[in-house]
């Protein structure tokens, strides 16, 4: 599954107050977050995002970051920086957008609903994108120009996602990386090298549980993950995949997991 994420939080250590920790995650073959990579660096911005970039880059993350997956991102604080790197496509957090539109609309005395936003965001066709558009700008005419008017449409909408293929695996937020921030809050109470080596302690625990799952999975004769079945199961319908379906010649699909190992970048 080709999707991943990007943000940086900050620490919350005492004395190092000013370091942020920049996060690069994506969802395994299960639909389990996992890291990919982390650095921690003296500030967020277009430079330490290009610096974040270029690590993971030298890591061989650009065969992952490929035009065949998207990251998604708040698009804030040099962001850009990091998307510049690779050629994923790109998706930008509705969530942060829709807060976004918030703070324009201070002041003006109009307000929108939040469920109108997303069905905005989630409409799968332009006739569709379009007739809940004028759902919005009769709630207020400036949250409708506001939403209307970010380009492009196919790093924010449903629609112009599916009219240039691009798969978003159903996830429209940035929520992948900031729910790790979350994972990671009291880590970030510490110093840097602290940091670094109980976020490594972490991720070799989550791949040795993991690797210990999937493998008695495969054992009792499933090809897929749980997740991949489900998924199947949604798009074809109820169907037997199990241990009569165990053997894997050169053409058929192995195990669907994606096995990757953290890196770590020190800034």
């Amino acid at each position: 599954m080709k999707f991943s994420a990007v943000d940086a939080a900050f620490s919350k250590h005492p004395v190092y107050r000013d370091g942020m920790l920049h996060l690069l995650t994506t969802r395994d073959g299960d639909n389990k977050t996992i890291v990919l990579a982390w650095a921690i660096c003296e500030t967020e911005s277009a430079e330490t995002y290009k610096y974040f970039a270029t690590k993971c880059h030298e890591a061989g993350l650009s065969r992952y970051l490929s035009s065949a997956g998207i990251i998604f991102s708040d698009r804030q604080k040099g962001i850009k920086s990091f998307h510049d790197k690779f050629t994923s496509k790109i998706g930008r957090c509705f969530h942060h957008i829709i807060g976004n539109c918030n703070t324009h609309l201070k002041g003006t005395g109009q307000t929108f609903k939040v469920e109108s936003a997303w069905a905005l965001q989630r409409a799968s066709t332009e006739a569709a994108y379009k007739l809940a558009l004028r759902r919005v700008k009769r709630e207020s005419p400036l949250a409708a120009k506001y939403f209307d008017d970010i380009k492009p449409h196919h790093e924010v909408y449903q629609y112009a996602l599916n009219a240039k293929g691009i798969a978003t695996h159903g996830f429209k937020t940035s929520q992948i990386v900031e729910s790790m921030n979350g994972v990671f809050e009291k880590v970030r109470w510490d110093a840097p090298y602290r940091i670094n080596a109980k976020i490594l302690k972490w991720q070799g625990e989550q791949l040795e549980i993991r690797r210990k799952s999937i493998t008695k999975w495969i054992e009792a004769g499933h090809p897929i993950t749980k997740y991949a079945m489900r998924l199947f199961e949604v798009q074809v319908g109820p169907t037997h995949i199990g241990p009569t379906h165990t053997h894997f010649g050169p053409n058929t699909m192995g195990p669907l997991t994606h096995s990757f190992g953290p890196t770590l970048i020190w800034a």
